[in-house]
């Protein structure tokens, strides 16, 4: 049976039905429907079958046959995997930073941890962004950059900038900084790099996160740590910015998902 085949493909990829929907862009209710064998569009069959990778649907008497070739990229399950890596990525910080604070300074003997390093990414970038770069490189995309960013100082929203980049390395809901001085080193942020950060509007991060605090105008770079209304942004074990429960509290406005150097 179809619904069965369907089914079958599901478990086999790992997927509960909420994520198999949402990766197809179809309602749950009518992926379980057509789970139970119940009639549903040929849309809503043709979106499943791409993520499950089904080359072909027996309905009856008809068949349905995907025109895809075999090494055709599942952009759906890509992007769900890049994200769920992500998710666990932070996870995995938030683990580390649970052990620093086991491992702290406030621990006997004074034992210190340091968090690890988030890696670089180099690319080549152009000298200038121009229409011809991007004709040659339909690959790359125009962005502008909202601002420069230093440790310890507001963010500089008139130095803004046009570049060119890969299209993979900037997600809709991202935006770039160029983070400036020599105050992040310790986060493996070099003077000149792109940050690639994704906003926090309801100031929430995981313990471990590498963050953009922010007091008042403001700007802090480090890993974030909360416990019993007490704030801080961390460093290799230490606190550099700690905040209490005030009207001018340390909150988090972005994290920073990537880092991208120069080559």
């Amino acid at each position: 049976m179809l619904g069965q085949s369907v089914r079958e493909a599901r478990l086999k990829k790992g997927l509960t039905q909420a994520r198999l929907a949402k990766m197809a862009g179809v309602s749950r209710r009518h992926l379980a429907a057509l789970e139970k064998g119940a009639n549903v569009s040929v849309g809503i069959l043709q979106r499943v079958a791409a993520v499950l990778e089904l080359k072909e649907i027996q309905i009856g008497d008809m068949q349905l046959r995907r025109n895809e070739s075999e090494h055709t990229l599942n952009v759906p399950l890509l992007t769900d995997t890049i994200r769920q890596a992500r998710a666990e990525a932070g996870r995995a910080q938030a683990i580390l930073a649970q052990a620093e604070g086991i491992l702290g300074s406030d621990s006997p003997g004074g034992l210190q941890t340091a968090f690890p390093r988030m890696p670089v990414r180099r690319i080549d970038m152009p000298a200038s962004s121009t229409g011809d770069v991007l004709h040659e490189r339909p690959e790359s995309l125009e962005v502008k950059t909202a601002g420069e960013i230093r440790h310890g100082q507001p963010i500089d929203e008139l130095k803004r900038e046009t570049l060119t980049l890969p299209k993979s390395l900037v997600e809709d809901d991202e935006i770039i900084f160029r983070a400036r001085g020599d105050g992040m080193r310790d986060h493996n942020i070099e003077d000149g790099d792109l940050l690639v950060v994704e906003l926090r509007p309801r100031g929430r991060a995981a313990s471990g996160e590498l963050v953009i605090g922010k007091i008042g105008q403001t700007v802090y770079i480090g890993r974030w740590w909360q416990k019993h209304g007490q704030k801080a942004l961390m460093t290799n074990g230490l606190s550099e910015v700690t905040v209490g429960r005030s009207t001018r509290s340390l909150k988090v406005v972005a994290a920073i998902n990537q880092i991208i150097r120069g080559q």
